[in-house]
């Protein structure tokens, strides 16, 4: 009996030591973002800063002042993350200074990354042109890959911090509770709202800039570039409104399958017609990019929605299982307790 009763003793002091990992590795749920927000942002501070074609001041002025800005703030996140001084980890993560950083970080990129991708500008993209007949046909095209790239890792990174913060404060006053059904999509739906915006500032960029000269484009050409335009403002609307009820955990499974479909269906044609043929973006370049970005992001989500509505996914039904097979073994373990008392 002594025994019997020091095994159960040692039984339910075993959870106690299992809890502190779990809690140790939620002390830094930002550091990965912040730490990669600061390398892309050195990164593409040094990619432009070594480009000897830049000529334009007063961009060549906003990007070095918004990169430098961002290293230095992404540097203070992650050092904060990482705990090594206790003050700065107390006053920075979670706390409102930490949203303020992320949301001014994110102001910063949202200016400037318009700037570093404008073709006129010629930072990270110019136009060229294939000349046929009487038409130059006029495409942007990638002429700074190292700026061009580490500029969009830097505004996805920063988006993804702010992303992850609001998702915290939100689930911190609803009593640390899990928002909605579709908070495992719900970064799918806000790069999806990104890639969107992309499609629509390409596609007004290339129709004021290229369809408005003579000879820049065909007629062919500019209708599917205000397809596109049509496409990426359904889309926008669409993944904003998704992604904030699913944010304040109001999503519908229904309307979420429903909506996920349509910008399938909606970016499926849109890569064919912008990316093909006589479309505006048969080079690689910013719009080629945003509509196959959308293409492959709306189908990822609707395929994780169909397979949570209709029930395929089992992960639910083998967690519950899985419960309740722990549960019954613990009633069993109690019934022979007591028969041993007795």
């Amino acid at each position: 009996m002594a025994s019997h009763s020091s095994s159960t003793s040692e039984t339910f002091s075993m959870p106690t030591s299992t809890t502190s990992p779990s809690s140790s590795t939620n002390e830094r749920p930002r550091f990965n973002s912040w730490a990669l927000l600061f390398l892309f942002s050195t990164l593409a501070l040094t990619a432009h800063e070594t480009d000897d074609s830049n000529a334009n001041a007063g961009a060549n002025k906003l990007v070095t002042a918004v990169s430098s800005i961002t290293l230095i703030l992404s540097a203070i996140g992650s050092i904060a993350h990482l705990g090594f001084s206790s003050f700065l980890s107390s006053v920075f993560v979670g706390t409102l200074i930490e949203g303020l950083v992320a949301l001014v970080s994110l102001a910063l990129w949202a200016g400037c990354l318009p700037v570093v991708m404008d073709p006129r500008k010629g930072l990270a993209q110019m136009y060229v042109g294939k000349q046929s007949d009487e038409v130059i046909d006029y495409q942007p095209i990638i002429s700074n890959a190292n700026l061009y790239f580490c500029s969009w890792g830097a505004a996805i990174c920063v988006l993804s911090v702010f992303a992850q913060y609001v998702r915290e404060r939100l689930s911190a006053g609803n009593g640390g509770a899990e928002r909605g059904g579709g908070m495992g999509y719900t970064n799918l739906w806000y790069l999806l709202g990104l890639a969107s915006v992309v499609v629509v500032i390409e596609g007004m960029r290339f129709k004021n800039q290229v369809c408005v000269i003579d000879g820049g484009a065909e007629t062919a050409t500019c209708g599917r570039n205000t397809y596109g335009l049509v496409t990426g403002i359904i889309g926008l609307i669409v993944s904003v409104i998704i992604s904030l009820f699913s944010t304040f955990g109001k999503d519908s499974a229904l309307v979420t399958t429903i909506s996920s479909f349509l910008c399938a269906i909606l970016y499926t044609i849109c890569a064919g017609l912008l990316t093909f043929d006589k479309g505006p973006a048969t080079y690689v370049g910013n719009q080629y990019l945003a509509a196959w970005s959308g293409f492959f992001l709306s189908f990822m989500i609707f395929g994780s929605v169909v397979k949570e509505f209709m029930g395929v996914a089992g992960g639910s039904g083998s967690g519950g299982g899985s419960a309740n097979n722990v549960n019954s073994s613990n009633n069993v373990e109690e019934e022979e307790n007591e028969m041993d008392t007795i």
